[in-house]
């Protein structure tokens, strides 16, 4: 009943305000504000699930979090992004899946909140230019409504990484 908002979830299972993109590596990053939290109810006991908006992307995302370790609430902002690898020097070569311990800078080292996972579908929104792009996480669910142009790098099946902070208020004009 959980993922039903979200469409192939199921099949998934079973199987940030600039933009940085350099030709080895992509990275997004946004500037969300925090509208709801559990707005179906709480479903387990250690996830939450926010929703929020991005004003300068006009863009609504939709993520599953571990609440223990990310707290947030109505009204607060977040930085968001959404990387390709976690590297700084994406030049190195891709990631080969394990995790290196050494201690070297990356992207992990700007934001409180990382998970990893899996971009599994994109489908095309109501709307003229309008997508919608679905990622697991371990099961915790994430979804990006907008311009599919805000992200041109994401593609199905595609390993990502989803990265959070809490951010200062961000003056909206009226």
């Amino acid at each position: 009943e959980f993922f039903h908002q979200f469409p192939g979830a199921a099949d998934a299972l079973s199987l940030p305000s600039r933009n940085r993109m350099s030709k080895d590596s992509s990275i997004w990053e946004a500037k969300f504000e925090v509208l709801r939290i559990n707005p179906e109810g709480k479903n387990f006991e250690k996830v939450s699930r926010i929703e929020c908006n991005a004003k300068d992307y006009d863009m609504e995302l939709k993520l599953d979090v571990h609440w223990k370790l990310f707290k947030c609430k109505p009204g607060e902002w977040i930085d968001f992004a959404l990387a390709s690898t976690i590297e700084l020097n994406a030049s190195r070569g891709r990631e080969d899946n394990t995790y290196n311990q050494t201690e070297r800078k990356t992207l992990m080292d700007d934001y409180d909140y990382v998970m990893h996972g899996r971009l599994f579908q994109i489908d095309q929104g109501k709307k003229p230019g309008v997508s919608i792009v679905y990622a697991s996480f371990g099961g915790l669910m994430m979804s990006l409504k907008g311009n599919a142009r805000n992200v041109p790098f994401l593609q199905p099946d595609m390993a990502i990484y989803a990265l959070l902070k809490k951010a200062e208020a961000m003056e909206v004009d009226d």
